[in-house]
């Protein structure tokens, strides 16, 4: 018995111990994570991973495996002029204690509370990234983790909550700003290519400060450090966007994008009042399809084709319909309601060429093709019909002249040269299409 009470005794006791010892290691732990010696060491390690200074304001551990770093913040070390590239009010990372002892790091969980990432392009279009870089021995290479070299790592869930992002011109004015991000998915580091898959939201999205979208969600995938955005869904100017982009692989030239664009149902006229400031404005509901590639700031590299259509608008102040108002006359012509606009556009060295042109109106209609260079300089051969509501408020030796065009012709041509702003529209000074004999117009009808 006395046996039995001494060994139990010596249980109690060693017990005892070991919740005074494990108790102390806790709180000694805790301190030594809190303390500056934990502090530096972990800005260390960050900086090596990202490649950038690293510094936050303190950092508290909690058992068994769970670090909390207050006030993060990251300097881009890609250049001093640049913002800072990411800085979270609260960064926590739950990692695998078994992890620490192998090659590699696991996190179970990261989770940024409030965080802001901010990346800034150069004058070529690149952005100042410390993570993502071209192999400068292989030209138009996939892009590689270039500064994760300190041990390989995985996260097997990345959640971002209430997140801002923005990216900016080399001027530093915003080019894309994203607020109320949301993120979820794994990341994973292998041989020094970034992998992962997830989701991502963002409530409120603006392009150049003007174009605002709102409810945008997509799905994303991370496959050797290139980006694809899929399933893109928002809101914008009361119709619908769908998009899918994605960064084109290694046979590619560096830094080319893919982008499949399809718009329904936007108000034109909102559309364009936030895009222009110079008082052109047109109405109606647009739809559009676009399928292009090219390199962000490079005009000339992007090229593409589509088709678009706009469905019971009205015009105003739009150089075109202004030219013909003034080569027949009308001043109604100006300013236009029509049923439908439509046709099909190639993007393609500097210059957007327009093909089935189709524009139906309740007083003529025109067909024709053309293209408008990227330095806004435009060349047009337009078909015009009048119909017979225009024909009949016009003077009578002007509508008799217009009638026997249109019935020896089927057509009028119009040809259209100069820019956007100020463009230059005539008469082709011949009968079109089905006319034999070319006659010169009579005076009257040139502007």
């Amino acid at each position: 018995m006395r046996l039995l009470r001494h060994v139990g005794e010596f249980v109690i006791g060693l017990v005892l111990a070991a919740i005074v010892f494990f108790f102390l290691a806790e709180q000694g732990l805790k301190r030594w994570v809190s303390g500056r010696r934990a502090a530096a060491y972990l800005e260390w390690a960050i900086r090596e991973a990202l490649g950038g200074p690293v510094r936050f304001s303190s950092a508290e551990w909690k058992p068994p495996a769970e670090i909390t770093l207050q006030d993060l913040w990251v300097d881009n070390p890609a250049s001093q002029a640049a913002p800072a590239l990411f800085s979270a009010k609260e960064a926590r990372f739950e990692y695998s204690l078994p992890s620490l002892l192998t090659k590699g790091f696991y996190l179970r969980r990261a989770r940024l509370d409030r965080p802001s990432f901010s990346s800034q392009m150069d004058r070529e279009g690149r952005l100042l990234l410390p993570l993502i870089d071209e192999d400068p021995a292989r030209p138009g290479s996939p892009l590689i983790l270039a500064r994760a070299r300190l041990v390989p790592w995985r996260v097997g869930s990345l959640d971002i909550a209430n997140g801002r992002a923005v990216l900016l011109l080399p001027d530093g004015m915003p080019l894309v700003e994203a607020g109320q991000i949301s993120a979820c998915g794994p990341l994973e580091e292998k041989r020094g290519l970034l992998y992962g898959t997830g989701t991502f939201a963002a409530t409120w999205m603006r392009i150049l400060g003007r174009f605002s979208c709102d409810q945008l969600l997509a799905q994303y995938k991370i496959d050797a450090s290139r980006l694809a955005l899929s399933h893109v869904q928002a809101l914008a100017s009361g119709g619908q966007i769908e998009a899918a982009l994605s960064q084109l692989p290694s046979n590619a030239p560096g830094g080319i994008f893919g982008l499949r664009l399809k718009i329904t149902d936007l108000d034109l006229h909102e559309f364009l009042s936030v895009l222009c400031n110079n008082g052109q404005a047109a109405s109606g509901r647009l739809s559009l399809d676009l399928d292009s590639r090219g390199r962000l700031l490079v005009a000339k590299s992007f090229a593409g084709q589509g088709s678009f259509a706009v469905k019971n608008g009205h015009i105003e102040n739009i150089s075109l319909f202004s030219a013909l108002a003034t080569i027949f006359r009308e001043g109604s012509l100006a300013q236009p309601a029509f049923s439908e606009c439509s046709g099909q556009f190639r993007i393609q060295e500097g210059a957007v060429t327009f093909s089935n042109l189709d524009f139906d109106s309740p007083h003529f209609s025109l067909s024709g093709e053309g293209s408008v260079a990227f330095d806004s300089s435009l060349r047009f051969v337009l078909r015009v019909h009048l119909k017979d509501s225009l024909l009949h408020q016009l003077p009578e030796l002007i509508a008799r002249q217009l009638r026997f065009l249109q019935d020896r012709s089927q057509a009028i041509v119009l040809t259209m040269r100069g820019t956007i702003q100020n463009p230059e529209a005539k008469l082709v000074e011949k009968l079109a299409l089905r006319s034999k004999a070319p006659r010169p117009l009579p005076s009257l009808l040139l502007p």
